[in-house]
């Protein structure tokens, strides 16, 4: 159980940072594919996916952010990759999105860093 839901969660990184770099770069090059049903859904989905196999992981291991800082820090830079992420695809100001877009990837690089190290310094250890 636990190697399934491993791999779950892990697939669904991946696709969440596909989807979000895509998207970055259909926005940089105002591609129409940004106004498409699908790539508004999909990401959504994606993200539930991700969100619940990382829980049920957590459950499974009995783990919880009290417990566990690294965690906590991953669940803070989560809500920081949100709101930068979602402020990359408002703001009208084309430098403000590219750096708000870069930002939300260099946090993404920092969750992934804290799940691997499991130190809530990441990469910045």
């Amino acid at each position: 159980m636990y190697l399934a839901l491993k791999h779950l969660h892990l697939t669904f990184v991946v696709l969440s940072l596909l989807a979000f770099f895509v998207r970055g770069i259909w926005l940089f090059m105002n591609s129409s594919m940004l106004s498409k049903k699908w790539v508004k859904i999909l990401p959504h989905i994606i993200s539930t996916i991700l969100l619940v196999s990382g829980i049920v992981l957590a459950v499974h291991l009995s783990m919880s952010p009290g417990s566990q800082t690294w965690l906590m820090a991953k669940i803070i830079g989560l809500v920081a990759y949100i709101g930068l992420g979602i402020a990359a695809f408002k703001v009208p100001n084309p430098n403000a999105r590219k750096l708000l877009w870069v930002s939300a990837l260099i946090v993404f690089a920092y969750i992934v860093s804290v799940a691997i190290s499991r130190n809530p310094l990441g990469f910045f250890s």
